[in-house]
């Protein structure tokens, strides 16, 4: 399924981004799992990621609540309704779901940044219990492992309300 974001909707998401990196400032936060990105690259990648969320609340006729912790604490809810979080990639050659071991529980979507404010929801894959046989650190061992899920084994994003 491909979503293509109106600027009104881009504007959403960047200011949603704007607000989470400044809230991190604050609170002295970096940027998750050990990147050590510019801070333009930070923005950049966190207007990306808000544009996905975007992409998929109206893929799914879902509201989109921007949500972002203001009160210099760490923001668990999570980033939809019914424990949703999704993960967000630029297209390349070889795409997968990553998720962090220690992250919250729940059912992870897969977006695909196609360039020109287009993205393609993937599916979805429930994270409830550790799963050790898919932990890899990608080579790069000054980041912590994840887990890695290929395309191939998501879920239909047709079946996420069900579960």
């Amino acid at each position: 399924m491909k979503i293509k974001l109106e600027p009104f909707e881009v504007e959403l998401a960047a200011n949603t981004a704007t607000r989470r990196f400044i809230e991190n400032l604050k609170m002295g936060k970096s940027f998750s799992y050990g990147y050590k990105g510019s801070d333009e690259k930070t923005l950049a990648l966190g207007i990306m990621g808000a544009c996905a969320e975007v992409a998929f609340a109206k893929s799914q006729n879902k509201y989109f609540n921007g949500s972002y912790s203001d009160r210099y604490a760490r923001y668990t809810d999570s980033d939809m309704q019914n424990n949703i979080e999704i993960r967000s990639q630029k297209r390349k050659d070889y795409n997968f779901l990553l998720i962090r071991p220690n992250e919250k529980r729940g059912r992870y979507v897969l977006v695909i940044d196609e360039g020109g404010f287009e993205f393609s929801i993937m599916g979805w894959f429930p994270f409830i219990t550790d799963m050790p046989e898919r932990l890899t650190n990608f080579g790069h061992t000054n980041r912590p492992p994840a887990y890695k899920v290929e395309i191939k084994e998501l879920y239909s994003i047709s079946d996420l309300w069900e579960k």
